[in-house]
């Protein structure tokens, strides 16, 4: 969920800051892939020398395709196929702990992609 409120408001943030028409560019940026998106939006970014977001935020960005992946079509499967309950529980655990580890990675990336997005939105209002 993190991962797609995070990827919605790449979305946002990179119509509002690119030129020309807010609709036109989301239009734009609805056919593009998360990795495009991504160095776009960077390029974007740091065309003015401050960026909004780190260099460790845009990297854990482009990490978050793979962990997407990995929750949307991996991890069920990664458990669900032992036979045996005691292997498959520890197998559960190790997802759960992966999901915990990812959780508290993207927590802080998702408030500051959020307030980056809050921000420009206010900016180029228009």
């Amino acid at each position: 969920m993190e991962v797609q409120c995070i990827e919605h408001d790449l979305k946002l943030i990179y119509a509002y800051m690119h030129t020309g028409s807010v609709e036109k560019n989301l239009k734009r940026v609805e056919t593009m892939n998360l990795g495009t998106i991504i160095n776009e939006l960077q390029e974007l970014d740091n065309s003015n020398g401050e960026p909004d977001l780190s260099n460790d935020d845009y990297v854990l960005l482009h990490e978050i395709r793979e962990i997407r992946n990995y929750w949307c079509h991996q991890c069920y499967i990664d458990y669900v196929y032992i036979q045996n309950d005691w292997e498959r529980e520890m197998e559960f655990q190790k997802v759960f702990s992966r999901l915990k580890n990812d959780e508290d990675r993207i927590y802080n990336l998702r408030k500051n992609v959020e307030s980056f997005r809050l921000k420009e939105v206010e900016r180029y209002d228009r």
